[in-house]
């Protein structure tokens, strides 16, 4: 099925830009941008500097159309990071679906924790004509963070998605295999927080304990050398916590065209 540009994307929350890095290093082209938080948007623009960049999604409405529609919602209201707490983060994975069901993309990628609420998203896209599936990735195989990440793909045309789930499962390179490491082969995942010590963040003994730096941050999210240069320590740790790893996005999008092209 002929698609005109085929290879177009457009990013909702942003952030530093993990997910469009990961798209571009598989050859696709970012067409727009979505991210309300400063010091992202100063990331973006330094690296996307002619792409247009939203600030707002929840007042945004003009997009123009593209093949592929990515994002990761911030995930606090789900995280198992909050405990039993009321999380004081809104849900704004309805605002994904709503710029969904207005652009009608031909392919849908959407990043998080994995969390009950997946079935909740799925059963949306189901309904707006999308099939979907559940990639499951951690990227300890990538860059040796114990990052557990579900990536739910829905596309309009359920032949490609039958083939890219053909191709996922031929070409696993053990990305997606995630019962294949244990929480002791990788570092754990990273967090928000620059300074506290606590059993869920990773630590270097280099004759004493510490907190990794933000250049060991940067190589454990993916990101290439220089990509957050100019941030704090504090700011680092920040956006690397909410980093998209480009790896695993590259490779996807990687598997995405395949499927098209077949």
């Amino acid at each position: 099925m002929p698609v005109e540009k085929p290879f177009t994307a457009g990013s909702l929350f942003s952030g530093v830009g993990g997910m469009d890095l990961g798209l571009q290093m598989a050859g696709w082209e970012i067409v727009w941008q979505c991210e309300k938080d400063r010091i992202c948007r100063s990331i973006l623009k330094r690296h996307w500097p002619d792409v247009t960049l939203f600030q707002d999604i929840t007042e945004q409405n003009d997009y123009d159309s593209v093949t592929l529609i990515c994002g990761g919602d911030p995930c606090p209201c789900r995280s198992k990071a909050k405990g039993n707490r009321k999380s004081i983060h809104p849900d704004l994975s309805g605002y994904f679906l709503a710029v969904v069901g207005r652009c009608w993309p031909w392919w849908v990628v959407r990043e998080n924790v994995p969390a009950s609420d997946d079935v909740d998203f799925i059963t949306a896209l189901e309904a707006l004509g999308y099939g979907t599936v559940i990639i499951r990735a951690n990227a300890v195989a990538v860059t040796g963070q114990n990052r557990d990440r579900d990536f739910i793909v829905g596309c309009l045309e359920k032949a490609w998605l039958r083939k890219f789930i053909e191709l996922s499962v031929e070409q696993n390179d053990n990305r997606f295999d995630t019962a294949e490491y244990s929480p002791a082969e990788g570092c754990p995942c990273l967090t928000t927080h620059r300074c506290r010590y606590d059993a869920r963040d990773g630590y270097v003994w280099d004759g004493r304990l510490r907190i990794a730096d933000k250049d060991e941050r940067k190589t454990l999210a993916g990101l290439p050398h220089g990509w957050l240069d100019g941030l704090s320590e504090t700011a680092v740790a920040r956006v690397t916590g909410n980093a998209v790893v480009p790896g695993i996005v590259q490779w996807l999008g990687e598997r995405i065209k395949e499927a098209i092209c077949e």
